[in-house]
């Protein structure tokens, strides 16, 4: 695989696929498709692919010993692809009617940041939570939008990184603990283009790559907001990315079908697959739910 050359290792042909996280114990790299509620694996060692059924409309998922925490609809749960058994964990309350869980990740004290949003994507009725490691779940305080997307932090922890996927900007916050976020501010936004920011991953430099929908490319942002570099995909809805490999210098990509003409995706062959490939700056490590 050459350096900063995207090539589609699973033709998965999600609609949605999204949350690409790579598990470094067993060597795979795990992803859903809320649209049809399916669960999706690969290993780069074999090039095999495996799709599961689930009970939900899983828009999220990370590592939790063993097992894969699940988030989607308005609940969370824990899904054990040994058994391909799923155990509701939480429901939300009080969520307004038509909502439901779009993006989330681990936090630097390894808990659960998730984020709710308007399925309808019409109004700003989004709201972020925080899931403890003793399973209580507190709010955060991140503003309202009508898409929010990413959840990741800068290598010391101290930067929260979120999108306003509407208003095409890649936010920042400060995190001065495990609940307060403060000193909101654009950190880059893509209007100037056609793309808008999606899912994200962090490397060890503090560089930002974000997946850019309808924008065909990834882009890295370095730590004061400055393009780095761009890397062009052969399909226009790229949704996330993470590191994966021994070296965490794979960077995985998924990608959706979903919308797209006819016309679209006969131009797009690969449209919903899982896409790879090589950088110079390795990932930072994943983490893990620590609440199981």
């Amino acid at each position: 695989m050459s350096l900063y050359e995207p090539q589609c290792v699973a033709p998965t042909s999600c609609l949605l696929g999204q949350s690409p996280v790579w598990s470094p114990s067993e060597g795979l790299l795990w992803w859903v498709d809320p649209k049809r509620a399916k669960l999706h694996r690969y290993n780069p060692k074999t090039t095999n692919a495996r799709r599961y059924d689930l009970p939900l409309k899983a828009s999220v998922i990370t590592l939790s010993q063993g097992e894969l925490l699940m988030a989607g609809d308005l609940e969370l749960g824990f899904f054990d692809p040994s058994t391909e058994e799923y155990t509701r964990l939480i429901t939300l309350e009080g969520e307004p009617e038509g909502n439901k869980i779009n993006c989330g990740g681990v936090a630097p004290d390894n808990s659960f940041w998730f984020a709710t949003m308007d399925g309808d994507e019409a109004d700003a009725k989004s709201a972020w939570y925080r899931l403890a490691p003793d399973r209580a779940i507190e709010p955060l305080n991140a503003p309202r939008v009508i898409i929010p997307s990413s959840v990741c932090f800068s290598p010391d922890g101290q930067t929260f990184y979120t999108c306003d996927v509407t208003e095409q900007e890649i936010m920042a916050f400060d995190h001065e603990d495990t609940r307060a976020l403060s000193n909101r501010r654009v950190f880059a936004t893509t209007s100037a283009g056609a793309g808008y920011p999606d899912g994200s991953a962090i490397d060890e430099e503090g560089c930002l790559w974000n997946a850019e929908w309808d924008g065909s490319r990834l882009v890295r942002y370095r730590p004061d907001g400055a393009v780095d570099r761009i890397v062009k995909l052969p399909t226009s809805r790229p949704t996330g990315c993470c590191f994966g490999g021994k070296d965490l210098k794979t960077l995985y990509v998924t990608t959706a079908r979903t919308g797209l003409t006819a016309w679209q995706m006969d131009a797009q062959p690969f449209a919903g697959s899982l896409f790879a490939l090589q950088v110079e700056t390795p990932g930072l490590a994943g983490r893990e739910w620590s609440g199981h």
